[in-house]
């Protein structure tokens, strides 16, 4: 683990810089035990632009030895510099990362609670479900099998012996046959009757009591006393076993202490009407009657009030009014409450980062987070943290037509009034940046999208031929060295308008930012209803997101459920 409270060097962030995020992001799927180049310099101009504005510590997550989809460095701000909050949101006594390491195996795809932004001296924390039976008993063999010492955790939880074939299944990764596995295991381990009751055998209570009892203690060392749950079923269920589960489903209540509100909220399978739809939100309506949306709509009183909405008409409105009242909702829970927040959907990569992202956004418009970051700034940061190095799996969702990245960018100009801003009852502890620069800040527009079409120059990488990077593969040590040329950003250049004042300027500047490189890197050709949704582009098409292994547990898995279905 280290600390940093030093100055980070400014990093110049340009359009070009934008445009390699997302062609890294539609090539592959971040994976933290592949490093090269790319990643590289996306991992240290992230750590360079939030050092900008916090100290903060760096975990060491070098080979995936914590998550596999989390960033190799992860970053946990400590101290807003512009805070009159002086002290470290995480005492020094504090082993975070052996918190992280012991409730790791809690949560589904091992990703555990991670606090990503830190507003007004509490954090707002990402994280995936919590995991059922079957999958912590497939994965914790996985860690007994695999581990190569980077861990410090204790010993697996769970006896594997019980089922050596838990051992093969691997689920550090997107989803695949393991998942077969984790649902085998959770059957073999014990009988239909038990794994359909209320009540956990004790070998489960055992091990429930230990891991999530971690999570627990994880969420408490981290402030967290509310969690969103944007689940649309209370346990994800395949092959008519559980394979995750959620804290207001826990049969032992172990997150009673927590305030917890339920915004069932359409995973990225919904976003496929975004395209067909010719991108408009307001023509998409998610369909609520089906038999997996088993959640419902569940907050306290006094909140719900706060929104002037009928909320009992939550299921009638369009992709485009959820969003707004879901985030509405949120940014009234934080105004009122003095501690954290934890939002996650199921694994964590596509509904968690959308809220996150328009959160980040939204408070850096408001001016109380990333103070100094201009537009380009905090698109590259959100972009590049919040989706790609937490493992959204863009080609994945192209492939399927699921543009649910498009559409958190997107719904920007909706959020852009005063009812979305974050208001504290008390004196602020936010002092306004005292900035000494002669940097002059862009706002893109629509005419900048033009500007670029017009212009025959290659995209430009974020780093330079005579660019060098040093790094080790089993250490989240790296230094970057890079010849700046002066003539490389002529074209950004061009595009300079005035800077941003206004919430509404910013937020329009940046979903119009977006848009210039999305469509740069991923051509409009919206897809007619019935036509199979393939958004990468032709260039990209070689690489393949869905390795046979997932699609034969898709294909069964769909079986199952179609044979479930069937009037006997």
């Amino acid at each position: 683990m280290q600390r940093t409270n030093t100055s980070a060097p400014t990093t110049t962030i340009n359009i070009d810089d934008i445009i390699a995020v997302l062609r890294s992001a539609t090539q592959n799927q971040y994976n933290a035990r592949e490093l090269h180049i790319v990643n590289a310099t996306i991992e240290l101009n992230v750590t360079s632009l939030f050092g900008q504005d916090y100290d903060y510590q760096l975990i060491s997550n070098a080979s995936g030895e914590l998550s596999l989809y989390y960033p190799r460095r992860i970053l946990l701000p400590t101290v807003n510099k512009w805070s009159t909050m002086t002290t470290s949101k995480l005492q020094s006594t504090v082993d975070i990362r052996d918190l992280f390491v012991r409730s790791r195996i809690a949560r589904c795809r091992s990703r555990f609670v991670t606090p990503v932004i830190l507003i007004d001296g509490k954090y707002i924390c990402r994280s995936s479900t919590v995991a059922s039976w079957g999958e912590v008993y497939s994965r914790s063999g996985v860690d007994r099998f695999l581990d190569s010492g980077n861990r410090t955790a204790n010993s697996s939880l769970v006896d594997t012996s019980m089922n050596p074939t838990a051992v093969a299944n691997e689920l550090d990764g997107p989803p695949s046959m393991a998942i077969v596995g984790a649902a085998a295991a959770a059957a073999a381990s014990s009988s239909s009757s038990s794994s359909s009751s209320n009540v956990e055998v004790p070998q489960q209570q055992n091990i429930f009591d230990k891991l999530r009892g971690a999570d627990i203690d994880l969420l408490k060392v981290l402030d967290v006393s509310s969690i969103v749950n944007l689940m649309v079923e209370k346990k994800k269920i395949m092959f008519g076993v559980s394979v995750t589960s959620s804290e207001n489903s826990d049969k032992e209540n172990r997150y009673r202490d927590f305030q917890l509100l339920i915004l069932p909220y359409p995973g990225c399978e919904h976003f496929r009407d975004f395209s067909t739809q010719k991108y408009n939100g307001e023509l998409m309506y998610y369909d609520w009657s089906l038999s997996i949306n088993d959640s419902s709509f569940q907050v306290p009183e006094y909140l719900s009030s706060l929104v002037p909405r009928d909320w009992s008409s939550w299921k009638t409105w369009n992709s485009i009014e959820l969003t707004k009242n879901y985030f509405q909702l949120i940014i009234r829970h934080l105004e009122r409450d003095d501690h954290g927040l934890l939002i996650h959907c199921i694994s964590g990569w596509d509904r968690t980062p959308l809220f996150i992202s328009i959160l980040r956004l939204s408070l850096w418009a408001d001016g109380w987070i990333h103070q100094t970051l201009s537009v380009e700034e905090i698109l590259y940061l959100t972009l590049a943290y919040d989706w790609y190095l937490f493992g959204h799996c863009l080609p994945e969702r192209l492939l399927r037509g699921e543009e649910i990245l498009y559409f958190a960018f997107m719904i920007l100009p909706n959020l852009t009034s005063d009812e979305f801003s974050y208001r504290k009852t008390h004196n602020s502890s936010i002092l306004p940046p005292t900035i000494e620069s002669d940097r002059t800040e862009p706002i893109y527009s629509i005419s900048a999208i033009t500007a670029l079409e017009k212009s025959n120059s290659p995209v430009l990488n974020s780093v330079t031929e005579d660019a060098t990077v040093s790094f080790t593969q089993n250490s989240d040590e790296i230094t970057f060295n890079q010849n700046v040329d002066s003539n490389v950003i002529e074209k950004s250049e061009t595009t300079h308008l005035t800077q941003p004042v206004t919430r509404k300027d910013k937020l329009e500047a940046v979903s119009h930012l977006f848009q210039l490189c999305y469509r740069t890197v991923i051509p409009n050709q919206p897809p007619t209803v019935n036509s199979n949704a393939n958004l990468i582009p032709d260039s990209l098409s070689s690489f393949n997101p869905r390795p046979i292994g997932r699609e034969i547990a898709r294909s069964i898995n769909n079986f199952f459920g179609q044979w479930l279905t069937q009037p006997r």
